[in-house]
């Protein structure tokens, strides 16, 4: 999901990022405004405390690491296939930028020059993919969480099909692009496919979660599918970080799979432009930036899920 500094060659760095340019801007244009920032007794939270909410929970996401202990490997899940099916793919892609910048700056993970691709196949591929498969899946009558589930694994899924075949064009110098795009689907498969399993349950847990507490905020066709018990919710949770604790020991499928591909080929990734994750100044901003965006996430969450909405269902 994160291509690495220097991956890309620069044409193509610079064209992606082309790309990413006007995508981004049209998502920022269709952000809510500085108004929508009062939270009024007939909308129940604002707009802005819900893509608040959804950024903190991406970048929570698309930072922790998911261990596979079978292949030793660990990865990621996205979360943008489910939360542009909540908020929309145009609400979704300006926060995935951001989240990509801050964990390129102050986290070393991904990189400036590979933020453009990672922006497309993050932010706007899984999320269309997402929104392009729910529909039909929904026609053969799977509006169900079922359905929901295997829209989501699929999209995920897709991400990372997207990062194969921009680094199978990336290194088409050195190998030919089918060649490393098959080199790298066969790397990341063993992972990945079980992630994108953990994907599905977790889109699906999301969206119950706020059936029960926020059915306000969901679309009429994902409200339907239902609310979870709270003792099923806290279950999750323990099992999901059961998962996690492991994963320190294990590296990343970015790694092992992404950059070592690339550096078999002759482009090794390089270190980040412009990285604060070294040092006692990057630690302190670090630390600051962190705080400021626990609060605004916490504040977030709490507004969105603390009290149930006055307000009419939408």
């Amino acid at each position: 999901m994160h291509l690495a500094e220097g991956i890309l060659p620069l044409g193509q760095a610079v064209a992606w990022s082309a790309v990413a340019t006007p995508v981004v801007a049209w998502s920022l244009a269709g952000a809510p405004r500085a108004e929508a920032l009062e939270e009024s007794p007939s909308q129940g939270s604002s707009p802005m405390v819900l893509l608040a909410g959804a950024t903190s929970l991406l970048f929570a996401a698309t930072l922790l690491p998911l261990p596979v202990p079978v292949v030793g490997a660990t990865s990621h899940i996205c979360l943008t296939p489910v939360l542009a099916l909540i908020i929309g793919v145009r609400q979704i892609i300006w926060p995935t930028f951001f989240v990509l910048v801050l964990q390129a700056v102050f986290f070393a993970h991904g990189g400036l020059t590979t933020l453009g691709i990672n922006t497309l196949t993050l932010g706007a591929f899984g999320p269309l993919l997402a929104v392009g498969l729910w529909a039909p899946i929904r026609r053969l009558g799977l509006n169900n969480k079922f359905g929901l589930a295997l829209t989501c694994a699929f999209a995920d899924l897709g991400i990372y099909v997207g990062d194969a075949m921009a680094l199978g064009l990336a290194l088409s110098d050195a190998a030919p692009p089918l060649t490393t795009f098959t080199a790298v689907l066969l790397g990341f498969a063993p992972v990945q496919i079980p992630l994108a399993i953990l994907e599905a349950v977790a889109s699906v847990g999301i969206v119950q979660i706020l059936a029960g507490r926020r059915p306000d905020l969901l679309p009429d066709r994902l409200r339907a599918l239902g609310s979870t018990p709270p003792r099923a919710t806290l279950l999750s949770l323990v099992f999901l970080l059961a998962l996690v604790s492991p994963g320190c020991a294990y590296e990343g499928i970015d790694g092992t799979v992404f950059g070592a591909t690339a550096e078999s080929l002759g482009r090794p990734p390089t270190d980040s432009l412009l990285d604060l994750s070294q040092g006692e100044l990057g630690l302190a901003m670090t630390i600051i930036v962190l705080f400021g965006l626990g609060f605004v996430a916490g504040r977030a969450w709490e507004r969105l899920l603390g009290r149930q909405p006055d307000a009419s269902r939408r």
